[in-house]
């Protein structure tokens, strides 16, 4: 089955660390393709010749402008590859050289070592027993592209907290993996929208995401939803945070996403 995901993220190699690709519309923005696609498109560039064993354990994307719709140019550099981790650096630029994203990406080997975790899944209802939201109703194309349940943070309602609670996967079923693993994690909305309970200008500067589990431990979730775990520290000064766990739906923490975002909401 040809899934939406995959099917927008071809890449046609120019050189040995230089590829092509285009944007989608169907993962567009309000003003250019979603945060969470351009991330994975990056990843995508270098875990597809990742050495064997080596999976994706650190994604850090700074988002200096949105790339226009058709063409766009990635360049790596793997500034190390060891025996425990390989350090790489990836562009996204327009076809004229106008630098759209760069990211900094860790691949690792996972090993059976000691494990702990400080963060157990919420007690919330199961993704069976709370309705879909229509993502239809948001003004983004990429919204569709995911069955979305909301337990906690429904969009238009005002809450201070700006805390919420969503049941995801992809819509259309894909498997999970790291790559789709990765477009969710940047699938929650704006905290600014739930503390208001309306659509305001944002954009995000820089995302930091950490992707604890295994190509093996995704496996095993398959086309399951996650449960997203989401809240914002504080806002103020034209800036907020934004920071997410991800559950795997038998309970555990299988990645982290950090964001700052701009604003521009008068008080």
């Amino acid at each position: 089955m040809a899934y939406k995901l995959d099917s927008t993220l071809h890449l046609d190699r120019r050189e040995d660390d230089v590829f092509e690709g285009r944007t989608d519309q169907t993962y567009w923005n309000l003003i250019g393709p979603y945060g969470g696609w351009i991330a994975t498109i990056m990843l995508k560039a270098v875990s597809q010749d990742a050495a064997a064993g080596f999976e994706p354990l650190i994604v850090s994307v700074d988002f200096l402008k949105a790339p226009q719709e058709g063409t766009i140019i990635l360049r790596r550099w793997c500034d190390r590859a060891g025996r425990t981790a390989s350090f790489w650096r990836v562009t996204l630029e327009m076809p004229d050289g106008t630098l759209c994203a760069r990211a900094q990406i860790t691949l690792a080997p996972h090993r059976k070592t000691l494990e702990f975790s400080g963060n157990p899944m919420p007690d919330v209802p199961g993704a069976a027993d709370v309705e879909p939201f229509d993502g239809s109703l948001l003004p983004v194309k990429w919204a569709r592209c995911y069955d979305t349940r909301i337990v906690k943070g429904a969009f238009g309602a005002q809450a201070a907290d700006s805390h919420s609670l969503v049941w995801i996967h992809d819509a259309d079923g894909r498997p999970l993996d790291h790559l789709s693993l990765m477009a969710i994690t940047d699938s929650p909305l704006p905290r600014l929208f739930l503390a208001t309970g309306k659509v305001s200008n944002i954009s995000t500067i820089s995302m930091t995401t950490y992707l604890h589990a295994s190509a093996s431990e995704l496996d095993a979730i398959g086309s399951e939803l996650l449960l997203v775990d989401c809240q914002s520290e504080r806002a103020g000064g034209g800036f907020y945070d934004q920071h997410s766990k991800f559950y795997s739906p038998h309970g555990p923490l299988i990645a982290t996403s950090h964001q700052m975002v701009w604003y521009d909401r008068a008080p």
